[in-house]
């Protein structure tokens, strides 16, 4: 058994793969391809998915020397016969080789979350959102990696709402605002609860200005992407707030420094007179 050498997979927001600290040598790019093709499937691929993923091939005696090659040209790259193993039939990233990854991170910290509190789980929260750092190889637009995109990004917007109610429950409602703001913006077509939270978050940080024009934008939202309308529930908040009654009734607003960000637009900035209004508030 070979001794494995020190790794560093970073997939997401950017491809980066090192190997004692500097950049891995391919031999050929379909090395590449499958080592990231087998990050997305921690389970393992049969040669037959393999073959079938990277090259669009059939199984036939050709695609399969072609996958002989390129395994043994992956795992000369990554410094060890062990780097990817094969159990029934299965090629899989070996344990190592995953732990050293940013997805492994994202994952492992929320699975310390779930089974911890109090500091602890802030803590794990925290780390699960900064091992985030982007969508999953952004560069690839193939069906696998796709999937595994979606999958991770959900990841870390969970991870986001749930660091949000800890502040919330601290009553740091700015953090909770900002936590709120990057899960949105991660996936602005999660539950429409959380886009109320956000509204009453806002009305408390920002005002009620700040929460109805994220109403606004919540709205001409699901009517340009979804053509739809918002919940019953959703617009009678939007007239409570307008109305400047207290929707929360725990969050104090004095202390909270002004975040403006805005969860439904690139940069978070608001654009036209509203912003001007924010800046001098």
């Amino acid at each position: 058994m070979t001794t494995m050498p020190t790794l560093s997979l970073r997939s997401l927001g950017r491809t980066e793969i090192l190997r004692e600290g500097q950049p891995v040598k391919w031999c050929a790019e379909s090395a590449r391809d499958l080592v990231l093709f087998l990050l997305s499937s921690p389970e393992g691929q049969t040669r037959d998915e393999i073959i079938d993923a990277i090259w669009h091939e059939d199984p036939t005696a050709r695609s399969g020397n072609r996958f002989r090659v390129t395994l043994h040209r992956a795992r000369t790259a990554l410094g060890s016969l062990e780097s990817i193993t094969e159990e029934y039939g299965a090629y899989r990233l070996s344990d190592d080789v995953l732990r050293a990854s940013d997805v492994f991170t994202l994952y492992a910290s929320l699975g310390q979350a779930e089974s911890t509190e109090g500091d602890a789980r802030f803590f794990s929260l925290s780390q699960a959102i900064e091992a985030y750092t982007g969508d999953f190889l952004p560069h690839i637009q193939a069906d696998w990696a796709q999937t595994a995109r979606e999958e991770h990004r959900a990841a870390y917007t969970r991870a986001c709402i749930e660091r949000s109610v800890l502040h919330c429950e601290h009553l740091h409602c700015d953090l909770a605002v900002r936590d709120l703001v990057a899960a949105l913006r991660a996936d602005p077509f999660i539950g429409e609860n959380y886009h109320q939270k956000l509204m009453t978050c806002l009305s408390v940080v920002e005002g009620k200005y700040a929460a109805t024009e994220h109403y606004r934008r919540f709205v001409k939202f699901l009517h340009d992407d979804l053509s739809d309308t918002p919940m019953p529930e959703t617009v009678e908040l939007a007239e409570q707030v307008k109305a400047g009654e207290r929707i929360c009734q725990r969050g104090e607003r004095e202390d909270a420094p002004l975040t403006h960000n805005c969860p439904l637009t690139s940069d978070g900035r608001c654009p036209g007179h509203y912003a001007e209004l924010l800046q001098l508030a």
